[in-house]
C-alpha cells in the first residue's frame, strides 16, 4: 500500500503542475499551490466499533490549491492511519532477493487512501491581506481502506468499510514571504464514516 500511496501523491501532484504549466501567465489567470497537512481524525463511533477500529485516527495529507480571484479549488489526498483494535500477526516467508527464505512474524497495519475535492471563496483581512479565511464544500471518496502486511503478496487482508461524503470545511491561514500556514476543519454529513477532521496545514505558492 505505501508504494501505491506515494504513486498516487506523485501523480496527483505532477498532473496539478502540467495544468498550471499550461495557463496563460495574465494577472487574471489565477496561480497555483501546493502543500501538506496533518490532522486528526473522527470517525463515526458505531462505524469503528463495526469495522474494529478506535473512533480517533489522525492523517496525513498532500493538497493542490487553484486561486482565482476570490474562488479556491482544493485537490487533497489523505493517508488516513487508523487506531486498530483487531490487529493480527502472521508468519511471512520472505522471497525478495535480500531475504529469500527468511521467516518472520509479521503484525498487520490499518490505513486508507481519502482522496477529495473542493470548492468555495476566499476572504483576505489585515493590512497586507495576508490572512485569509475560506469556506468550501466538497466530496470525499475513500479510495482503498484495509487492514493487510505491508509488502506482503499472500498474507491475509481484509476490508475496512469507512465512507466520505460530502463534507465542508473552513480554514484559517496566514500568508508569510515563502509559505501560507494555519488551521482547518472540516465535518462530514454521510453518518456512516469520516465525521470530522482538525489540523494544521502548510502551502506553498507557485
Amino acid at each position: 500500500m505505501k508504494k501505491h500511496i506515494g504513486f498516487t501523491a506523485l501523480a496527483l501532484i505532477c498532473s496539478a503542475n502540467a495544468f498550471a504549466q499550461d495557463e496563460t501567465q495574465s494577472t487574471d489567470s489565477g496561480y497555483w499551490s501546493f502543500g501538506a497537512a496533518a490532522a486528526i481524525v473522527n470517525i463515526d463511533e458505531d462505524t469503528a466499533r463495526q469495522q474494529g477500529i478506535d473512533d480517533s485516527a489522525y492523517s496525513i495529507g498532500f493538497t493542490a490549491d487553484y486561486f482565482k480571484s476570490s474562488w479556491v479549488t482544493t485537490l487533497g489526498l489523505d493517508i488516513v492511519v487508523y487506531d486498530d483494535n483487531e490487529a493480527f500477526s502472521q508468519v511471512v516467508i520472505g522471497d525478495g532477493l535480500f531475504n529469500d527464505g527468511d521467516v518472520s512474524v509479521e503484525s498487520s497495519d490499518a490505513n486508507g487512501i481519502l482522496l477529495s475535492v473542493a470548492t468555495g471563496y476566499r476572504w483576505e483581512f489585515g493590512e497586507k491581506n495576508d490572512v485569509s479565511v475560506t469556506l468550501q464544500g466538497g466530496y470525499g471518496v475513500m479510495l482503498a481502506s484495509e487492514r493487510t502486511i505491508e509488502n506482503c503478496s499472500n498474507c491475509f487482508s481484509e476490508d475496512i468499510d469507512v465512507d466520505g461524503g460530502l463534507f465542508a470545511k473552513a480554514s484559517l491561514m496566514k500568508r508569510n514571504d515563502s509559505f501560507d500556514i494555519g488551521i482547518f476543519a472540516q465535518q462530514y454529513f454521510g453518518g456512516d464514516g469520516v465525521a470530522n477532521a482538525f489540523g494544521i496545514a502548510v502551502n506553498f505558492p507557485l
